[in-house]
């Protein structure tokens, strides 16, 4: 065993490093057999990709060439090293910091897989970090999502997710809208909408094009004017023909957030009966 942060080889029953005092964060040295002082000249990017890909920060993996593999080099030589195998963490240079990141994953990480998207894979969870603005390897959301949700990552490695529960309080509540396109080619433009809770039709009508807002508005209109009423929410995907009945339904409603825009997959109600009905 040895101390990651001055790289002194410990016994396996030490609490504290003797060198820099500080509580043993200790690795395995077995781990790292097979990168030796001799094999670095030979295999310098696994080298550096095995303490990149640990975590390891800048200034120890500069400790770790020097004591492991007698290489003594600058922290920027380091740094064009590191670009040169493309292995860039932009920004995280420091210990400190590099925590605070690996925390603010932990956290993100917990929060969206308890979310409608906990189906969601490391490669989009990854995204999504970055469009957050938190950049990290991809490989440490692949390892944390390993570790926080073991049971979805064995579902996404034998291919078998799980199934994401429809709500629904009642009638009239939600109200999903899409076209239809698949006959589209031979004439036949297709558009319907449907009540979410009991799954009525309420318009399934072959039009010029479904891809008219004022067309789709005007077949909202007419079912609200005879229901009498219009939903608590309204459901379409995010083309720009659903504009002006989202907002109307805004309108009737006094609420900019009483229409929903949801991605094409997962306007689900729509795409159940289209698969039905097919």
């Amino acid at each position: 065993m040895f101390c990651t942060n001055c790289v002194i080889d410990l016994d396996y029953n030490t609490n504290y490093c003797t060198g820099c005092g500080q509580e043993a964060n200790m690795e395995s040295s077995d781990d790292n057999s097979d990168f030796t002082d001799d094999t670095f000249e030979d295999s310098e990017e696994e080298v550096l990709k095995y303490y990149f890909f640990r975590g390891f920060t800048y200034e120890e993996i500069l400790l770790f060439l020097a004591k492991r593999h007698h290489c003594t080099i600058s922290y920027s030589t380091l740094l064009r090293r590191l670009k040169k195998y493309c292995l860039m963490r932009r920004g995280v240079t420091n210990k400190d910091s590099f925590e605070n990141t690996f925390l603010q994953v932990q956290r993100h990480i917990a929060e969206l897989i308890n979310r409608p998207s906990s189906s969601m894979g490391y490669r989009t969870l990854w995204h999504a970090l970055e469009l957050e603005g938190i950049c990290v390897p991809r490989v440490i959301v692949q390892d944390l999502l390993k570790e926080m949700d073991p049971e979805g990552a064995e579902l996404w490695k034998r291919h078998r997710l799980k199934r994401r529960a429809y709500h629904n309080p009642g009638p009239n509540y939600s109200w999903h809208i899409d076209g239809y396109d698949k006959l589209k080619c031979w004439g036949f433009p297709i558009h319907r909408a449907i009540d979410g809770y009991s799954r009525r039709i309420l318009w399934l009508c072959v039009t010029h094009s479904n891809n008219s807002p004022n067309q789709i508005a005007s077949f909202y209109a007419g079912v609200v004017l005879e229901q009498g009423g219009c939903p608590v929410q309204l459901v379409t995907d995010s083309g720009a023909e659903n504009g002006t009945a989202a907002a109307l339904q805004s309108y009737f409603r006094d609420n900019s957030e009483a229409h929903r825009y949801v991605p094409f997959p997962r306007n689900i109600v729509t795409e159940f009966e289209q698969n039905f009905s097919s």
